[in-house]
């Protein structure tokens, strides 16, 4: 599986090639400029992306990058402010620079990790009340109308599908949906479903299917919910 390096600093270039050939089943190929990105991933369809946020243009290559491809996008940078931007315009890591190599590894072995799971579910359509999720499509079907996702919008609500009606804290989310990444903070997984109810709920304020409860956890509602008065925090 290819990892397409987007990282114009030779000392990261290198330090990221060296990890990523310490994992089994892993290739790098670095590229400098977000239009040799473009053509890695037209042509080769990589396993999983790593780009500096400055090279890659911010916000603006992020959304470019997923409107080409679902690979696991991990974004590099020193503009902290940035983490949660990026990750809303479809980011599935953020990494603070400079990053510990072993930070770094472990990012990458969880997308190894997620992508090996993605293949042993491929095909299979999981069906929760009116909705239909479809993990090998990284999509979802409701009321006839298929709605895109980031792999890591997918991979929350396979697992919620998975364990339909079962409450899940923010931590068996990162485990279980996210394979542990040790930068992914309980905050993303709010602002992950926060994304999802925008492209799924018809009131995102009032969600019906995608539901938070008093544990603090969240659970997909397996038949329509009862109606509430009051929005539902997040």
């Amino acid at each position: 599986m290819l990892v397409v390096i987007l990282e114009p600093d030779r000392d990261y270039a290198d330090l990221a090639c060296h990890l990523v050939s310490q994992l089994p089943g892993l290739e790098a190929a670095v590229v400098t400029t977000p239009e040799l990105l473009w053509q890695r991933i037209r042509q080769e369809q990589p396993a999983a992306i790593l780009a500096d946020r400055e090279p890659l243009r911010g916000l603006r290559g992020v959304q470019s990058v997923r409107s080409m491809s679902t690979a696991p996008l991990v974004v590099t940078t020193s503009e902290l402010a940035e983490t949660a931007p990026l990750l809303d315009a479809g980011a599935d890591y953020v990494l603070p620079r400079p990053y510990p190599p072993a930070v770094l590894k472990a990012t990458l072995t969880a997308i190894l990790r997620r992508r090996q799971a993605e293949r042993r579910g491929a095909g299979r359509a999981i069906e929760v009340g009116p909705l239909l999720v479809e993990p090998s499509r990284r999509s979802a079907r409701i009321e006839g109308k298929r709605h895109f996702l980031s792999p890591r919008e997918a991979d929350l609500l396979e697992y919620l599908a998975v364990n339909s009606g079962a409450v899940v804290s923010r931590r068996q989310i990162i485990e279980g949906a996210w394979g542990g990444d040790p930068r992914t903070t309980p905050q993303a997984v709010t602002m992950c479903m926060h994304r999802l109810r925008q492209k799924l709920e018809a009131d995102p304020k009032l969600p019906q299917l995608l539901r938070t409860h008093r544990s603090g956890g969240y659970f997909l509602q397996p038949a329509p919910a009862e109606p509430h008065l009051a929005p539902v925090s997040e």
